[in-house]
């Protein structure tokens, strides 16, 4: 129990798994779906799935009952029915999932509520995979116009690319051909990149459609998938759409420590031995000016900065609604912090609308103008430079985006936990980051990109009131406290976030938090934590060093980076010195990737010695590197080439 803990902050495991096989076919099932369908070992779907979304967006658990798996030789089905809401009055869904040799695949589904119930969407959902869909060709056929053909895009498409689908056809490989075909409503596919999923994503009911809707109880809907794989003998392996940069001179991204609202200020100093040695290069203050108090103290924070040595990103969250309100408030703000010798280097402002969702096209509320926010802040902050995107996910900035020739730089964040909260899903996030960061430099206009703050978890919700407010040791899409911040998880996710943007030229990397559910430190909550709260107040989550070690990093040459067979690698110079941080982001033991550093020292962050390192602010890399044969799950290790500090 003490293991999972460590690894993934909680004791709760997750529901297993169960490989199916008929021939050629295979698909994994995973707690009522099926995941990584793959055809002679080729993923053809992501997953098949069946969802209930609440209104505000949220995914209603299921609670499966009479579970029947059955599989031969030439066939595989699994059957269940779901349950979704409150005991007698949510939605039962009896759910059959049949594949069969011959390359056939179904997923048939009756829904049946049991009062009238309010819903965004309840229906399958089919998730295509990155590579082998994204830039390639699909033949359409609409349920209102003649089928088509047309090319998925490479650059991430800030609506949906597909719409009107009875059925779609792709090729993930010269010789395989995979139509996905629709039943019981009209289907459309949404470009699942902008939340970094890795995944394009078909599901029923037209967004365009008013939400919510009722299903009723003397109405069931009978709803089915369809897949069918022909396969004309030949093989090969299906590629990205999306190139990575070839690393050139490149530098590592700046380390910004989020300080989410002023108040956590005062907390960072109560841990001023962690946040000297942590040193981060900037500290990015969240400055919500429709909560924070008028009259709140800055003081704090410039002795927080003091201490750290850090610089000051400032991101505004305006209460004004016009451009002339803006301008009164970012002087106030300016005038303020000035009052208590705060220098700003980096500066955003936005609309506080511009922290909710918004499709395409759709009208928005009375809001500053982006251009009078630029002019405000280069009145109010001339030595500071000026930041455009969005507070909120990539999404936002994809679909407002912004004017280069406003800014000195443009900005977003992301969370994994957006439509899936499982670990095998957060990790998947990962392999969207080359999609995304290449679609920011196209909207980018050239400027420096800097992403986050990110984390596990979700700090806002653009589409609904807030984030949900989760059991601490539950996995839950949207969370405002995910468990696995604290453990290993989230340790090596973030190496594997940087190993997959880095070689993009990021100017700054956020993520974190001094404390709370976000933090690098571990310090008594408002509920109960297995295992931290057992040990001494003040003591570093996995997180902290690896904050630690990409902050010493930020300036220093990339040498390379990349991410294979569930090893994430990180190398850089500086000083003259080589270094690199590899991290396990699976659940098993992996063998390490080759280096080739000279008498290069190591310090493995593992499930072994968490309760040492956590108690030491400033560990050195002592073993050597030939040592050490493989990382166990999640572990993170940092290498440096030869003696030093």
């Amino acid at each position: 129990m003490t293991r999972n803990i460590l690894l993934t902050g909680t004791a709760n495991p997750e529901p297993k798994t169960q490989t199916l096989k008929a021939g050629k076919l295979e698909a994994v099932y995973d707690a009522g779906a099926l995941r990584r369908i793959t055809w002679d070992g080729l993923e053809v779907l992501r997953a098949i799935m069946f969802l209930v979304r609440t209104p505000g967006w949220g995914t209603s658990p299921a609670d499966i009952s009479n579970l029947a798996i059955q599989q031969d030789t030439d066939r595989f089905s699994v059957s269940y029915d779901a349950h979704y809401g409150e005991k007698d009055s949510g939605v039962v869904v009896q759910v059959l999932l049949e594949g069969r040799a011959n390359g056939s695949l179904s997923a048939t589904s009756t829904i049946r509520s049991e009062v009238p119930f309010d819903t965004n969407r309840s229906g399958f959902v089919i998730l295509h995979p990155l590579d082998g869909f994204a830039g390639t060709q699909v033949n359409v056929e609409h349920a209102s116009t003649p089928a088509r053909t047309l090319e998925m895009p490479v650059q991430i498409s800030p609506g949906q690319p597909v719409m009107d689908m009875k059925a779609i056809t792709h090729k993930p490989v010269a010789g395989l051909t995979v139509e996905t075909r629709f039943e019981g409503d009209i289907f459309e596919m949404e470009d699942h990149r902008n939340w970094s999923d890795a995944s394009f994503k078909t599901y029923s009911r037209p967004i365009g459609l008013p939400y919510p809707y009722q299903l009723l109880p003397d109405a069931p809907v009978e709803q089915a998938v369809h897949v069918t794989i022909t396969d004309d003998g030949a093989s090969s392996q299906a590629t990205s759409a999306v190139a990575i940069p070839i690393i050139a001179d490149q530098k590592m991204p700046s380390f910004a420590l989020p300080l989410d609202d002023v108040s956590q200020a005062a907390k960072a100093l109560e841990q001023s031995d962690a946040m000297q040695a942590l040193a981060p290069s900037r500290i990015i203050l969240r400055f919500d000016s429709t909560v924070e108090k008028t009259d709140v103290a800055f003081s704090d924070l410039a002795k927080l900065m003091e201490i750290t040595g850090a610089a000051l990103e400032l991101q505004i969250i305006l209460a004004a609604s016009d451009d002339e309100a803006a301008g009164v408030e970012l002087s106030s703000i300016s005038n303020r912090l000035k009052a208590v010798g705060v220098a700003v280097s980096h500066v955003s402002a936005f609309a506080k609308v511009d922290e909710q969702s918004f499709q395409p096209g759709q009208e928005r509320p009375p809001h500053p103008s982006e251009k009078a926010i630029a002019g405000h802040l280069a009145d109010q902050f001339p030595d500071a430079k000026r930041i455009g995107g969005t507070p909120a996910f990539f999404t936002e900035f994809n679909r407002k985006r912004p004017d280069p020739s406003f800014w000195d730089g443009v900005t977003f964040a992301t969370t994994p936990v957006v439509h899936a909260a499982d670990d095998a899903s957060v990790m998947e996030t990962l392999q969207s980051l080359p999609h995304i960061l290449s679609s920011a430099v196209a909207l980018s206009g050239g400027l420096p990109i800097s992403v986050g703050p990110t984390g596990i978890g979700a700090r806002l919700n653009p589409y609904g009131p807030a984030p949900s407010d989760n059991d601490p040791d539950e996995r839950e899409g949207m969370a405002a406290q995910d468990p696995r911040q604290r453990g290993l998880f989230a340790a090596a996710w973030i190496v594997g976030y940087l190993a997959r943007s880095a070689p993009f030229g990021l100017e700054r990397f956020a993520f974190g938090a001094p404390v709370d559910p976000f933090g690098l430190i571990s310090t008594p909550q408002k509920f109960a934590r297995a295992y931290w709260d057992d040990q001494s107040e003040g003591v570093a989550y996995p997180l902290y060093h690896v904050a630690r070690w990409i902050n010493a990093a930020g300036g220093g040459t990339i040498l390379g980076a990349s991410t294979q067979d569930n090893v994430a690698q990180l190398l850089w110079q500086r000083d003259g010195q080589r270094f690199a941080l590899i991290a396990n982001l699976a659940t098993t033991p992996q063998p390490l990737p080759k280096m080739n550093f000279a008498d290069a020292q190591a310090i493995v962050l593992d499930a072994s010695n968490i309760a040492a390192l956590s108690s030491d602010l400033k560990p050195e890399p002592s073993a050597p590197v030939a040592d050490i044969a493989e990382l166990d799950a999640y572990a993170v290790m940092f290498v440096r080439e030869g003696g030093g500090q």
